[in-house]
């Protein structure tokens, strides 16, 4: 160690300036060492090696070592993943399902949510076809180039699974039934037939919904900037708002009146102040700009983390002689 006193100083002081363990170091502390320390690639290496063998030393894992830090550059992934599926499915269950035309955009978004917290991007989501998708119980599986299996999370109690047939039997229903005013009966009601038996054709999982229910014909895909969008509003709690359509009445069986109309809920009657609306809206308006930017914050960050392991790891991966042992 005696051939390493200096870079093992220059590291330690270091750790002890930013308040981080110098041993054992992780990966990310050695990575963030080397981006603030800047020096020729010879430089850096012998820093890495005087670490690694102090850790060595010492009884402890190498960060410098080139596995370590593929495990944290692959954990920081991971863990990423993991936690932003968790978020979508959060939100993608609290998404309506029946009863008014936010019900078609329910369905459709909350099938990106699960998709993008999956780890897909928008061009991905964009381009997969519906013969990609099959479902194994509660899970969702991604053939194709993907090969990505998308589990429940414990805090929801909806599975991506359900997600997905609720708006596969959309994507069904307007293939075989190409009418606005029949799919948004169905969906008031949520009395979809059974379309278990038919064929699984092929068509965009992604596909655009106008302001009032339309579906394209012939079935068109969305563009990863529409499905960017759209996820991007959920994530920051500002979806739009659906107009419902108008119910529908229609006759009863062989007669001309119109009966069982579906009825309007009783409205409530409260006293609230004249300003209550407008404060209720005035703090969400609030709320919403002062955390507007923390999901970008948290993945600029993380993206840092990233891009300094990289850099570590082509530092590392760049010479053979930098772990001398």
């Amino acid at each position: 160690m005696s051939g390493y006193s200096y870079q093992w100083s220059l590291f330690a002081d270091w750790c002890a300036a930013a308040d981080v363990a110098a041993l054992p170091a992780s990966p990310i502390t050695l990575a963030k060492f080397l981006a603030e320390n800047p020096a020729s690639d010879a430089a850096q290496l012998r820093r890495v090696s005087a670490i690694n063998r102090a850790h060595l030393d010492a009884g402890q894992p190498a960060p410098g070592r080139v596995t370590s830090i593929r495990i944290a550059l692959d954990s920081a992934r991971s863990e990423r993943t993991i936690r932003r599926a968790a978020q979508d499915q959060i939100i993608a269950a609290g998404l309506p399902t029946s009863g008014s035309t936010a019900a078609l955009f329910g369905r459709r978004d909350a099938i990106l949510l699960v998709l993008a917290g999956a780890g897909l991007s928008h061009k991905a989501i964009a381009e997969l076809d519906r013969t990609d998708i099959t479902t194994d119980g509660e899970t969702v599986r991604i053939g194709g180039r993907h090969r990505i299996r998308i589990a429940p999370h414990d805090a929801i109690n909806v599975e991506p699974a359900t997600i997905w047939h609720r708006w596969h039997t959309v994507l069904q229903f307007s293939e075989r039934y190409p009418s606005t005013t029949l799919l948004s009966e169905h969906l008031q009601r949520n009395t979809f037939p059974d379309m278990t038996g038919l064929a699984h054709r092929s068509g965009p999982v992604a596909v655009p919904i106008d302001r009032w229910g339309h579906l394209p014909l012939p079935v068109a895909a969305m563009t990863a900037t529409e499905i960017g969008a759209v996820i991007g509003r959920h994530r920051t709690g500002a979806s739009p708002l659906h107009t419902p359509r108008r119910p529908i009445i229609r006759p009863a069986d062989g007669g001309t009146d119109q009966s069982h109309p579906i009825a309007a809920p009783e409205p409530v009657s409260a006293d609230l102040d004249s300003r209550y609306y407008h404060s209720g809206v005035e703090a969400r308006r609030r709320a919403h700009t002062a955390l507007a930017d923390v999901p970008d914050m948290v993945d600029d960050v993380e993206d840092r983390i990233e891009r300094l392991l990289e850099r570590t790891l082509q530092l590392l991966d760049s010479s053979t002689s930098g772990d001398s042992t």
